[in-house]
């Protein structure tokens, strides 16, 4: 995999997009005016799928992430390139190394060429018939390039000299290797191999299967500058057009992935024995939001196969709140469905494609989702009917639920938990809610001791909504300026319902119905604001209350509460801006005329917000609008 590529499995287009122009959905893609032509009508389209953006209107072009940075910022490709590398945190190689990994590509090219015309030699004949045996047709042998390195060993060696190779080359390119003793042969003696190529297709290494009872039964090239199989999925680059439209099945082993699409089964691939990472989950969550992980029912290998799936849960987690930051509402993806297709006992995906392939896409397309297999599962290794198996249990399962970005779903797998226990979820929120500190630690590192305090609070805050409040309730005084400050600006539940009932009370105290909070603060204020808060949101306010504020002189806390709460303001005119775009583009004829006017009227709303800013703070007079 060159840097370019690396890049590229590390960005998201809509990530790149958004930070320069807002974005709506339009069915599964999105769109908004284009950034490059002034318009009225939105023609600028982005398409997650192919990862690709497109003008349809004055502009007529269009291109990947990196043409766009290209444009947007006027920009050589080199700077883009290098601009993109440090966003995603690729360390770019030096010329020296580029050459070196060329030299190992056309080492490994070199080693395919050879491999192959071995297994289709004389030599290769009874590999031919193992593979026969196995079902694998020569169709596939051809489709997927295998090869064979003979038993005898030193034929590679040869080949690549003979083409103009060092052994030093052959080492780095991963297909030769160096004894203790300084002797040089061949890595992949009397194997079976596989060649494995990255999503672009690009040759990276090669896994090779021993023909007899060698050990280890699988081998892979050693990880090198071009082959790293924590960054590849093993036939990905066959797969993803078929994955955009079906979603992806991910299979163990490479004659897993080989025999599912022997039979048409063309959205398969292998994760080569290894937990999913970041860099794998970015490449499937840029294809579908569906995945099936089929898994065989050997019970020897259940705990390796539950820290695997742990792994790859937190990893699509961690990848989803990576995004979730910088989208609205309506530009947020959908979450990743993960399921669990188990297999019958004693076959693996292999055996279970050759005997029935109905009973295999059957189960595939039924697969259970992977919370509630790992429920169930961790749930058979605790007794539950004892209230020590129950908190066994939650201590096993909850760091999984709050490593969840979303709160809806977190909510539901919490009240799935709580079902399983056969307690009330209030139960369940007051348990978790007073565990320790020291079990939180213990909990983080995956190695479940106890159970932890609730991060559920510490998930959903919102800092500039926070800041806001405890400003406007430890400091009395900015009550009398808070005009600006209504309901709706808050996304937060808690939130919106303190300054919902702060309206409350200063009605109930003035007689006032103009939805401004114009009261103070002071201690009585604050115990009546207590006692008309219900319990959940009453934990907020204590939050706030306890929470610790940089010391600032008068004029300068007034204009950080004015500053927030424009913040807030604008935030939330433009989310409305969005939602009303996404409603003006599907409206019928007869609402155009309304909801033009609508976005005009938060056009306008948006440029008084900013003109305010400027009011409130000369810094902010000379940025763009």
């Amino acid at each position: 995999m060159t840097a370019i590529d690396d890049v590229k499995a590390r960005l998201d287009i809509l990530d790149v997009v958004s930070q320069h122009v807002a974005l709506s959905r339009s069915g599964r893609n999105y769109k908004a005016n284009c950034p490059f032509h002034q318009e009225r009508t939105p023609s600028f389209y982005v398409f997650p799928d192919r990862q690709s953006w497109r003008c349809f209107g004055a502009c007529a072009t269009g291109g990947d992430a990196f043409s766009f940075v290209m444009r947007s910022e006027n920009l050589e490709f080199g700077e883009a390139l290098q601009r993109l590398a440090q966003q995603t945190g690729v360390v770019l190689p030096s010329r020296q190394k580029r050459e070196g990994q060329q030299a190992a590509t056309d080492a490994n090219q070199a080693a395919l060429e050879f491999f192959q015309q071995t297994l289709k030699s004389a030599q290769g004949e009874p590999v031919r018939d193992y593979l026969d045996r196995r079902g694998v047709s020569r169709e596939s042998i051809e489709k997927f390039e295998m090869g064979l390195n003979p038993a005898s060993g030193g034929g590679l060696r040869g080949h690549l000299a003979a083409r103009g190779f060092t052994d030093q080359q052959g080492v780095e390119a991963g297909v030769l290797r160096t004894g203790d003793s300084g002797w040089t042969g061949d890595l992949f003696r009397g194997r079976l191999i596989i060649p494995i190529r990255d999503s672009a297709g690009a040759l990276a290494g090669f896994g090779g299967r021993s023909l007899d009872d060698s050990q280890p039964k699988y081998l892979n090239s050693p990880r090198s500058p071009i082959f790293d199989k924590s960054r590849i999925l093993y036939g990905m680059h066959l797969a993803k057009d078929a994955a955009r439209e079906k979603g992806l099945v991910i299979v163990e082993g490479y004659l897993d992935a080989i025999m599912a699409h022997q039979h048409g089964f063309d959205n398969v691939v292998a994760s080569m024995g290894t937990a999913l990472t970041q860099e794998q989950v970015a490449q499937v969550k840029r294809l579908t939001n569906r995945v099936v992980m089929a898994l065989d029912a050997d019970a020897a290998g259940q705990q390796a196969i539950l820290r695997s799936l742990e792994s790859s849960w937190r990893v699509f987690q961690s990848t989803v709140a990576g995004r979730s930051g910088s989208t609205t509402l309506f530009q947020r993806p959908s979450m990743t469905e993960i399921a669990i297709a188990t297999l019958p006992e004693g076959e693996d995906p292999d055996t279970l494609i050759r005997r029935s392939p109905e009973e295999w896409e059957g189960l595939t397309r039924a697969g259970r989702p992977l919370m509630e297999y790992l429920l169930d599962t961790l749930a058979t290794q605790v007794d539950t009917t004892t209230a020590q198996g129950k908190t066994r249990l939650v201590e096993l399962v909850f760091p999984l639920i709050a490593a969840v970005p979303d709160p809806v779903q977190q909510d539901q797998y919490f009240q799935l938990l709580a079902s399983r226990l056969d307690v009330t979820q209030e139960t369940l929120r007051a348990s978790v809610g007073s565990l320790t500190p020291a079990r939180r630690a213990s909990a983080r590192t995956s190695r479940p001791a106890t159970a932890t305090a609730s991060p559920f609070a510490k998930l959903d805050h919102d800092p500039v909504e926070d800041y806001c409040l405890a400003l406007l309730l430890k400091h009395p005084e900015l009550a009398n300026i808070a005009e600006n400050l209504r309901e709706e600006l808050f996304r937060r539940h808690e939130n919106r319902q303190i300054v919902v009932q702060l309206t409350n009370i200063q009605q109930d105290e003035r007689g006032d119905a103009d939805g401004q909070i114009t009261l103070n603060t002071e201690p009585e204020m604050l115990e009546s604001l207590r006692l008309a808060l219900e319990e959940e949101v009453a934990g907020q306010l204590e939050f706030l209350i306890q929470k610790p504020l940089p010391a600032l002189d008068g004029p300068t806390r007034t204009r950080a509460f004015n500053e927030s709460v424009s913040r807030l303001e604008e935030r939330h005119l433009k989310e409305m801006k969005v939602e009303e775009g996404l409603r003006f583009s599907e409206a019928p004829p007869e609402l155009l005329e309304e909801s033009h006017q609508n976005v005009l009227d938060i056009n306008q709303r948006i440029k008084e917000n900013q003109s305010a800013k400027r009011a409130v703070d000369p810094r902010v007079a000379g940025t763009r609008s």
